[in-house]
């Protein structure tokens, strides 16, 4: 079902990124403050079910909006991780969302200029 709107190539590399633990997009942020790597906090995150796995919040966007996936970046907002995503549509339309990890939620939606 998501291989019919993701490029194969694409959906391999994101897979290996979730099972990889995704970093945050902060390009700072290698370590908390307890010196963990962001790797490690997301996939403890993912691992107590905290935050839903990628293939689930990309299966989900894609469905409602059929597309490419442009962009996809993993940032902690005060706490909450979000994913942030661009989305080509078949309508030749780049939408940017903000979508809650934990519930799947798209928080923000708009369109490129």
């Amino acid at each position: 079902m998501l291989s019919r709107y993701v490029p194969k190539r694409l959906l391999i590399g994101c897979l290996l990124l979730a099972a990889a633990g995704p970093a945050f997009a902060d390009g700072d942020a290698d370590e908390d403050d307890d010196g963990r790597r962001d790797q490690e906090v997301v996939w403890d995150a993912r691992k107590r079910g905290e935050i839903l796995p990628l293939e689930v919040i990309l299966a989900t966007v894609l469905q409602r909006y059929p597309g490419e996936l442009l962009k996809l970046e993993l940032d902690d907002d005060e706490g909450y991780l979000i994913y942030e995503m661009d989305v080509l549509t078949r309508r030749g339309i780049v939408l940017e969302m903000e979508i809650d990890a934990r519930t799947g939620r798209i928080l923000d939606i708009e369109e490129d200029d």
